[in-house]
């Protein structure tokens, strides 16, 4: 029953409330992802993901929302980590780390 909260209004009145206090920090200089969970959840699986926003003056706001996996992908990735796949195991989605600078902006 926990992943039916994506029908909550209050659950989106949370994810407004998150993405209005990132940006505003005033303009972002890079926007960094630093981790994203396994799929959790048997019917509606979601990984959650870690977003860092810096700002022009250095201030850093982290936020962790919490997006859908498409269903067969999310399956995929039990049955291939259960049966030991190579790549699939070796793989670790919380290392997972990246950043990219906001075009446009000066």
């Amino acid at each position: 029953m926990g992943r039916l909260r994506y029908l909550n209004p209050f659950f989106i009145r949370r994810a407004v409330r998150e993405i209005r206090r990132v940006i505003g920090t005033g303009r972002p200089k890079q926007v960094r992802l630093a981790g994203v969970s396994h799929p959790a959840g048997w019917i509606l699986p979601t990984a959650t993901v870690t977003l860092e926003v810096i700002g022009r003056d250095g201030r850093v706001e982290r936020f962790q929302p919490e997006l859908p996996v498409p269903f067969p992908y999310a399956w995929g990735w039990r049955i291939a980590r259960r049966l030991g796949v190579p790549l699939v195991s070796t793989l670790e989605p919380e290392r997972l780390r990246f950043g990219v600078g906001v075009p446009g902006r000066s």
